[in-house]
């Protein structure tokens, strides 16, 4: 237990460090092979992102040391066998057409940007192992993971041109597609409230304390507008979702709370499936804290 533990922490700072939003996260410990299952989001800095880290771990591994002059003792040295490591990566994207084979630059980098991040998991996982474990690996992304119907697509359409005002904000693209996905899969209020923490993050960077406090308002006037057009339409799975913020809203001395509560949300029947997660957005202006 306390293996499987540290390695979900690390799992969960590595992913952090590439800004790359986990959905779901499984691991399947055993003395001869650890099996882990990883569906994740990727945002739009997480390509360049990964490109320069990858860049940077490369550069560490070409870079010759020094070496210094030591007098050679004759010693038997017995290698340990390498572990077996499968590396698999599902793609759920289908290709229609046979003349559009060629994939784009986007993709290619994409796809490359994994396989680094694979081999970099691999070996860390490996280090900690001490070489005695097989390790497989499946990364799973859910950006383009589901298509809609043609009537899906018009109550979309319909839900989109309610949020005209929305369109030139830069967390728009990225907040309806992670509500999208809350929607219509489970056990994904993980990944809506490190999207929320990290968006309370980022609205605090600014020193002008007036725009953060507008900022914070109209942020949370988009999520309840777009939780209640998105949970009305005829491809969600929910009944009903609450979200809860707490902070310092516009350098308060003291603390308040803002509360999102759309549709039927009960607490006190066994028969109701209630998904949790709370995440802290660490500012200038002390804590947030989201529970979704």
């Amino acid at each position: 237990m306390y293996k499987t533990l540290e390695i979900q922490k690390y799992l969960n700072r590595f992913f952090e460090l590439y800004r790359i939003k986990v959905h779901n996260c499984q691991i399947l410990y055993s003395d001869t092979s650890l099996q882990i299952f990883v569906s994740f989001y990727l945002t739009t800095k997480t390509i360049s992102i990964i490109t320069k880290r990858l860049t940077k771990y490369s550069k560490k591994l070409t870079t010759p040391r020094k070496r210094r002059s030591v007098k050679k003792k004759s010693k038997t040295k017995f290698k340990s066998p390498r572990p077996k490591v499968k590396l698999e990566t599902k793609s759920f994207q289908k290709i229609k057409n046979k003349k559009n084979v060629s994939l784009n630059s986007r993709s290619s980098c994409q796809t490359v940007g994994l396989k680094g991040l694979q081999e970099i998991l691999i070996e860390s996982l490996a280090t900690y192992t001490k070489n005695k474990i097989n390790i497989s690996v499946t990364l799973q992304s859910i950006n383009r993971s589901k298509q809609l119907s043609y009537d899906q697509i018009k109550n979309f359409k319909i839900v989109f041109k309610q949020l005209r005002k929305f369109v030139r904000n830069p967390f728009f693209k990225e907040a309806i597609n992670i509500l999208f996905i809350n929607i219509s899969k489970r056990k994904s209020a993980k990944l809506l409230a490190d999207f929320l923490s990290n968006q309370f993050k980022l609205n605090q960077l600014k020193t002008d304390q007036m725009t953060i406090s507008r900022k914070d308002n109209y942020f949370l006037g988009f999520l309840k507008q777009t939780i209640l057009l998105l949970i009305k339409s005829h491809a969600s799975r929910l009944t009903g979702m609450k979200i809860v913020v707490k902070g310092r809203f516009n350098k308060a001395p003291r603390a308040k709370t803002s509360i999102i509560h759309v549709g039927k949300f009960s607490l006190q029947t066994f028969n109701s499936k209630v998904d949790y997660h709370q995440s802290t957005a660490y500012t200038i202006n002390g804590t947030f804290g989201v529970k979704v």
